[in-house]
């Protein structure tokens, strides 16, 4: 398993954030989210030195679905980041977290008429609009409302089908070629109330080049001048999303660091040759702030050997914590933890317990011989692995603790049976 920058071995064991995971696993018991808020903070003070530009303003959105809990809402405040929503729960979560409402940006392809008033009505700073009736729906309430348009550009990222977000035919984004971009254009001219700070897309996720970001930069900055010649309109932001890819696995080519600093300099060199009176570059990132600062720990129950074919470890968790491998076939790696340097020589297939051939979590891995008792560490776990967790087979959802300055404290607490059937009736 790659060690990053906030693991180290010592006497065997696996320092995660500063902590001994071994410790950790006993202190808090299993499946256990771990998460890293002082990683989370290196990586975005990276993020934000990268983006330094002469003229052109950084704005870094975290895409807190990919991981929305109070804790992590106050740590973007303390970084002074602004966040996006992509639903009310969300938004809740935020405001309840004491997240200043005018740097949340609610996303999202639809929007329910009560969610958008409760936004309103909690000053929520600006609507990423997705489709002309949306934008309808909006103008109709007769509201001063600021907006950035949702524009799919039609760019086919290199990634998983299900995380492609600007085919012509995703379900995001309104097409530059279809009649409701310009429909949407006379919308707004129409309605005053309705104030376009800026075209917005979002082209995928686990994008591992800068390539295809630059494009998508330049068909929103064809789009945002062809808006100042036609219309005389001249809008002051420019958001080209995120899905910026981290490392899983081998097989992931971890974009440069500097990717960032590409990304600016083609928009200000744009910008600049154009004469257009965009000051900002947003960009938001999710996975890429929180998903190293992951990992899930898990006890070793029963060991299975099938003849001739597979032995598998069966943990005590899987797929209702972590869906990735099921649903994306998604592959992670893994340690045993207070094996850290003991040679890895036993091919193993890791699977959860539930009720499905599918809940693998890792297939024919290599570990250094495994027992019941031991515990399984599994990397970059920070990312949609409690946001997408769930209750298959009434099993509890894990709790999850927070490592800041080498303290850990608890900032979800595990639930119990008694919280599995507190909503029946």
């Amino acid at each position: 398993m790659k060690l990053f920058s906030n693991m180290f071995i010592k006497n065997n064991i696996l320092y995660f954030g500063g902590k001994n995971t071994l410790e950790l696993a006993k202190k808090y018991a299993t499946p256990l989210y771990l998460i890293d808020g002082n990683y989370i903070k290196q990586q975005y003070g990276i993020f934000k030195k990268s983006m330094e530009h002469p003229f052109i303003e950084p704005e870094i959105i975290y895409a807190s679905k990919a991981l929305s809990t109070k804790a992590i809402y106050e740590i973007m405040n303390q970084l002074e980041a602004s966040i996006d929503v992509v639903s009310g729960g969300e938004l809740y979560t935020a405001l309840e977290s004491g997240f200043p409402p005018e740097k949340i940006y609610f996303h999202g392809n639809n929007k329910s008429p009560k969610e958008i008033m409760f936004a309103l009505d909690k000053k929520v700073g600006t609507f990423v609009v997705d489709n002309l009736m949306e934008l309808e729906f909006l103008a109709g309430l007769n509201r001063q409302i600021n907006i950035l348009l949702r524009i799919n550009p039609g760019i086919k990222a290199q990634t998983h089908h299900y995380v492609q977000t600007a085919l012509e035919s995703s379900k995001f984004g309104i097409s530059l070629s279809s009649q409701d971009f310009p429909s949407a254009i006379q919308c707004i001219i129409n309605n005053k109330n309705l104030i376009l700070r800026g075209f917005h897309c979002h082209i995928g996720s686990q994008i591992h080049s800068v390539l295809p970001f630059i494009k998508a930069a330049k068909i929103l900055l064809d789009a945002t001048r062809d808006l100042k010649i036609e219309h005389g309109i001249e809008l002051e932001t420019l958001n080209i999303g995120g899905g910026f890819g981290i490392y899983y696995n081998p097989t992931d080519e971890t974009l440069a660091v500097d990717f960032l600093s590409e990304i600016i300099n083609f928009v200000g060199n744009y910008v600049k040759e154009n004469k257009l009176k965009i000051k900002k570059l947003m960009i938001e990132p999710g996975r890429s702030l929180v998903g190293p600062a992951g990992m899930t720990l898990y006890e070793v129950g029963f060991i299975k050997e099938t003849p001739g074919l597979k032995k598998y470890v069966f943990i005590d968790g899987g797929m209702t914590d972590n869906i990735r491998p099921t649903l994306y076939q998604s592959i992670h790696e893994a340690c045993v933890i207070s094996k850290m340097k003991t040679q890895a020589r036993y091919s193993y297939t890791i699977a959860g317990k539930c009720c499905e051939s599918g809940d693998e979590l890792i297939q024919d891995i290599l570990l250094p011989k495994v027992q019941t008792g031991d515990f399984i560490g599994v990397s970059n776990t920070g990312a949609y692995n409690y946001s997408m967790a769930s209750n298959y087979n009434r099993i509890p959802r894990p709790a999850m603790v927070l490592i800041e300055n080498k303290e850990d404290r608890i900032i979800i607490r595990r639930e119990t049976y008694e919280d599995l059937i507190s909503k029946d009736i």
